[in-house]
């Protein structure tokens, strides 16, 4: 492995590294706030110690779940749902590369099946000359439907339904879309480089 790519592994690794470690010490906090929360309760009933000394450290991690499953089913309602992305925008400004955790938990878990399934692409619009990142959400023979993305969110954008004669695409990867919508754009005019070249060749 050479000097520079490296590098580039370990920096990867760091950066996913700070932000679980941060979930995982927060997550860890909470339990043990939550087995201060029970215990008393436990206690009365006789029960903190039926599985022995994880006892109460299991009845946190259920009474955790439940408040996410709680959560879940708060998230159906609009406004919970508005507040929710504008904390988590403010988070990310912060710790960027807890995105990656979430669309790697999203990914493994299979939630947003429909939003994954979307293809990563920069759309050329014929003749305004200009690039768009967005996802490729379908198309037949004459039409194509997009979502552009028009913030470093890449969840925020818009539709755009056109003829595909106006249009072009080019087939990026979701980590370049991601890497490069969250560094404000830098590093498409490599990639629309490259495919230039390539097409030439």
């Amino acid at each position: 492995m050479s000097k520079t790519k490296f590098k580039t592994v370990l920096g990867r690794g760091i950066a996913l590294a700070v932000p679980m470690a941060i979930v995982l010490y927060v997550f860890a906090r909470i339990v043990e706030a939550l087995k201060k929360l029970i215990g008393p309760v436990a206690a009365d009933i006789g029960v903190e110690h039926v599985w022995g000394r994880l006892t109460l450290t299991i009845f946190a991690i259920a009474l955790m779940i439940l408040i996410i499953l709680a959560l879940g089913l708060l998230m159906q309602v609009a406004v919970v749902a508005t507040v929710r992305t504008q904390v988590e925008d403010i988070i990310l400004k912060f710790i960027p590369s807890l995105n990656q955790l979430k669309l790697m938990a999203a990914d493994t878990l299979d939630l947003d099946a429909e939003e994954i399934a979307w293809k990563p692409v920069l759309l050329y619009t014929i003749e305004k000359a200009k690039y768009n990142p967005a996802f490729l959400v379908e198309e037949d023979e004459e039409m194509v439907t997009v979502f552009l993305c028009l913030e470093t969110n890449i969840r925020k954008g818009e539709v755009l339904i056109v003829n595909k004669e106006k249009v072009k695409l080019i087939p990026i990867t979701f980590t370049e879309l991601h890497k490069c919508s969250r560094a404000a754009g830098k590093g498409y005019i490599e990639i629309i480089k490259k495919h230039n070249k390539d097409k030439r060749i």
